[in-house]
């Protein structure tokens, strides 16, 4: 069954300065070799052809360590995702697992078939884990996602913010689009403070501020205060919300969704 993005969409996130896909300079020996430079430090990705002409302006034939050229390189700038995931609840846990997963799964299958890197946090009890770290290769992680147990509270501030470490880390490298997918019925009962609700979408909003694209995605029928505050927090972080509650197999419009935000930033 085809998804309907226009249906499911329910907050429109501010588009943003079109980064993904962008030329970045890489900072490995991928992408195009556009020119070369003097080595900074032990040089790495030798430019060979240039280094060569460096000698040869000397008029000799024997290279030099001064003669040393290492290339830069360009490539199209990919997601580097945070899938901070609600594994909260009590209640109907074992089918909330299993959706769970399958979301997980497809979002990992997604950003492989982009070439993106993405890194998958949890949060109940009273606090927020890592379950994969960020990777371009999350599929050998898949143990690690077979083994999500769902229960106990909801400590939302918690997960938003240990997403939101891991994405400066990534936005340092320079050569990745952060980007964090909120996953959550929206109904925060713990944090640090009284209000876990209030901590939530204040968590959010340093997505804002740091100028990192987000989006939230309700896939469990939850309470309409819920889904109230999820539209807060996509508002508080300037991003979108997707409603996938009444979708019988809601994975199955994670394709969609990440076609629609890259687009987005």
């Amino acid at each position: 069954m085809e998804v309907d993005i226009k249906k499911l969409l329910k907050v429109r996130g501010k588009k943003k300065e079109r980064l993904y896909g962008a030329r970045v300079q890489s900072k490995t020996r991928k992408g195009k070799y556009i020119r070369s430079r003097f080595p900074r430090g032990e040089p790495g990705d030798v430019a060979i052809d240039a280094t060569i002409r460096a000698a040869a302006s000397r008029g000799e034939l024997e290279i030099e360590p001064g003669d040393i050229r290492e290339k830069i390189r360009k490539h199209g700038a990919r997601a580097s995702i945070v899938l901070v995931v609600d594994i909260s609840g009590s209640m109907f846990s074992d089918r909330k697992a299993a959706r769970v997963k399958g979301l997980i799964e497809r979002f990992i299958e997604d950003a492989q078939r982009h070439r993106d890197r993405i890194s998958v946090v949890g949060f109940r009890g009273r606090d927020a884990r890592v379950i994969i770290p960020s990777t371009a290769h999350a599929s050998s992680f898949r143990d690690a996602v077979e083994s999500i147990r769902v229960g106990g509270t909801t400590p939302m501030a918690q997960g938003i913010q240990r997403g939101l470490e891991i994405l400066r880390e990534e936005k340092r490298h320079g050569e990745y689009v952060p980007f964090m997918v909120i996953l959550s019925d929206g109904m925060p009962n713990v944090g640090t403070g009284r209000d876990p609700k209030r901590e939530a979408v204040e968590a959010a909003s340093r997505l804002r501020e740091e100028e990192i694209p987000s989006t939230v995605i309700n896939f469990e029928r939850g309470s309409r205060g819920g889904r109230d505050l999820n539209m807060e927090i996509a508002l508080a972080s300037g991003g979108s919300y997707y409603d996938l509650h009444d979708l019988r197999d809601p994975s199955g419009a994670v394709a969609k969704i990440m076609e629609h935000e890259r687009a987005m930033f």
